[in-house]
């Protein structure tokens, strides 16, 4: 997955809609625009959400507002019902969207008697029920829900942010994007702290703190974050020795690669093949 996300919605949906399964998955911190909408149907992932981690289990909901870096990692076994949401269609309906930030967090043991919780949860599933169907003109009943579930996002669970206050940690994303992108490009050369923060004007102590408060890691575990996510997709998707994977995506050293990638993944790269 690239750092900035292009989301494509379904066809004929205003929005990307998707259930998915997963096995020890890792998505290393990216963006985008669209507002996300994770329910967890079934295990526990885990999400950096910039500077905050959650760990979601099932029947709990997270909300990443638009141009946040997050990351999730699912150990296990997990199935999530993912709807991501377009800047223009929120941007068109709620006024002021760009002052507005959704409550992310829903914590199932906090909000199983919260009725407005439960509807929302309700225009979830009827959506996912919907679009698993997929009977002729779904689509229309389907949109009648997303914008049900997004009203009472909207009118429960939404605050509106200070400019002032926001434009000052936009600054901050708006540099860790940029570093971002940049690893995401050249994640399989060794790539330096001193270089990354020469991109964004910064030296090289003072970032190290920046980016470790805006993701939760230190500027070298993420860039290895990434090489791993490469070589997890290469192991299962290629023929190809692990050494080469391991080598081609910019991992050096074998003992530290093979600590990693089990602290990530929950085995090692030959037993996940």
């Amino acid at each position: 997955m690239a750092n900035h996300e292009i989301i494509t919605s379904n066809i004929r949906l205003p929005v990307y809609f998707d259930i998915y399964k997963s096995y020890n998955q890792l998505i290393p911190s990216h963006w985008h625009n669209h507002l996300e909408v994770l329910y967890i149907l079934q295990g526990t992932t885990h999400i950096v959400r910039n500077d905050e981690k959650y760990t979601l289990n099932t029947n709990e909901l997270f909300v990443v507002n638009s141009g946040d870096i997050h990351l999730t990692r699912s150990p296990g076994n997990v199935e999530v019902l993912l709807l991501q949401i377009p800047y223009e269609l929120l941007n068109h309906s709620i006024p002021e969207y760009k002052t507005i930030r959704f409550r992310e967090y829903f914590p199932q043991n906090q909000l199983s008697k919260d009725s407005e919780f439960q509807k929302m949860i309700h225009y979830l599933l009827a959506m996912k029920m919907l679009y698993e169907q997929g009977e002729d003109g779904y689509q229309l009943l389907f949109t009648s829900n997303l914008h049900l579930f997004l009203h009472t996002l909207y009118r429960q669970y939404a605050t509106r942010q200070n400019l002032i206050e926001k434009n000052k940690a936009a600054k901050h994303l708006s540099r860790l994007k940029e570093v971002i992108d940049y690893v995401e490009q050249n994640y399989m050369e060794p790539v330096s702290l001193k270089k990354a923060a020469s991109l964004v004007a910064l030296n090289p102590e003072y970032f190290c703190r920046s980016f470790k408060k805006y993701t939760g890691f230190t500027f070298m575990e993420y860039v290895n974050l990434v090489r791993l996510t490469h070589i997890h997709r290469d192991i299962l998707d290629s023929d190809d020795s692990i050494t080469s994977i391991q080598e081609r995506h910019g991992f050096t050293n074998y003992k530290v690669f093979n600590r990693m990638f089990k602290e990530s993944f929950g085995c090692t790269p030959s037993k996940l093949r």
